[in-house]
């Protein structure tokens, strides 16, 4: 999902306008031929001709729109995705303790951080790798050493496009949501998905 650059229409969206519009522009054709020229078989030509050519080529130019990310904004802002209130950690807690919280709220991945400032990212892989893979005891580690650090983060008025394009360009899925410096949630691209939908 990180190269997501917008909402693209799907083909088929694109097809029945193009189906739509090319009969109301069509009828609008034929009626002005025949009323200026009155001969029924100029006209049934010309709008046959005029549907058949017009119809591509305004399908290949939406296409080729659609595919042009100028001027093309998701509406809305991070908080609308933002999950709240964030799931986090104290830098001093064990890993068991992450562990048990990412298990009860059924999460992947929660913030580390300390009165309320962000200072790391405790993920599922991190557990898997940092902890089980190194050998270390989860009871005694502290959620500081196995956290991945700095957290990116981002202000709760950033519009989501914003949001997405910086995911893409630093190919991250998740991102420390602030209020004024100071925690106040977590949005990952999954939640922005469905936000849209």
């Amino acid at each position: 999902m990180a190269d997501i650059k917008g909402v693209r229409e799907e083909h088929r969206r694109t097809a029945l306008k193009t189906v739509s519009w090319r009969i109301a522009a069509s009828s609008a054709t034929v009626f002005l031929v025949y009323i200026f020229s009155g001969r029924l078989d100029l006209t049934i030509g010309v709008g046959v001709g005029e549907a058949v050519l017009k119809t591509l080529i305004y399908f290949f130019h939406e296409r080729a729109w659609d595919r042009i990310a100028f001027g093309r904004r998701i509406i809305g802002t991070v908080e609308s995705a933002t999950r709240t209130p964030p799931v986090k950690a104290l830098p001093s807690e064990t890993v068991s303790s992450v562990i048990q919280r990412m298990v009860t709220t059924d999460i992947g991945a929660l913030i580390v951080a300390d009165r309320d400032k962000p200072c790391g990212l405790i993920t599922e892989k991190d557990v898997l790798k940092r902890v089980l893979q190194a050998g270390k005891d989860p009871s005694t580690t502290p959620a500081e050493d196995i956290m991945s650090s700095p957290v990116a983060t981002v202000e709760y008025d950033v519009p989501l496009t914003d949001v997405l394009m910086m995911m893409r360009e630093q190919q991250i899925r998740r991102l420390a949501v602030t209020r004024d410096g100071k925690l106040s949630g977590i949005v990952t691209e999954r939640r922005i998905l469905e936000a849209l939908i």
